[in-house]
């Protein structure tokens, strides 16, 4: 299995710990509030998050992964639209389900047959593909994140 990690945080900024160095928002609560001097915008949010829907889409059909299960749901928030433990997502369902996880509005792991998305804090998606995916990684280049080869923290491994 190939395993990333993908975020809008420039690598170049992290110590020899991985630790980011730089002030960032980490969630759709910090719109309206400054970082480096930048006040974090709705418009400059969505950018973001439909970078990183968009880019968890595309290594999905890349590596032909249809559908997604979801494992470990946690809706502690009450989210009427959160999925229940073993339901599947595909298509629109499954883009809305990456968004809200985004937003925090809930939580679990989206796993199939070879392939996963998992959620972490302060902006972090791992994803897990049969096979490399470069189309992928060049469209999340394009589209401002940073991709890099790294397992995800969430993966239950046997």
């Amino acid at each position: 299995m190939f395993e990333y990690r993908v975020t809008k945080y420039e690598p170049a900024f992290r110590n020899l710990e991985g630790r980011y160095l730089r002030e960032e928002w980490t969630s759709v609560g910090d719109i309206g509030r400054p970082f480096g001097g930048v006040v974090l915008t709705r418009d400059e949010y969505l950018r973001i998050e439909d970078a990183h829907v968009e880019t968890a889409l595309a290594f999905l059909r890349e590596a032909g992964c249809g559908s997604l299960l979801a494992v470990g749901v946690e809706n502690h928030g009450g989210c009427p639209a959160a999925p229940a433990e073993g339901d599947s997502r595909a298509g629109p369902r499954l883009e809305d389900a990456i968004r809200r996880m985004l937003r925090k509005e809930f939580w679990c792991r989206l796993e199939g047959d070879g392939c996963f998305l998992h959620f972490g804090y302060d902006y972090y998606l791992y994803v897990g593909v049969p096979s490399p995916c470069p189309q992928a990684c060049l469209l999340a280049s394009r589209l401002g994140l940073f991709v890099e080869e790294f397992a995800s923290p969430y993966r239950q491994r046997a």
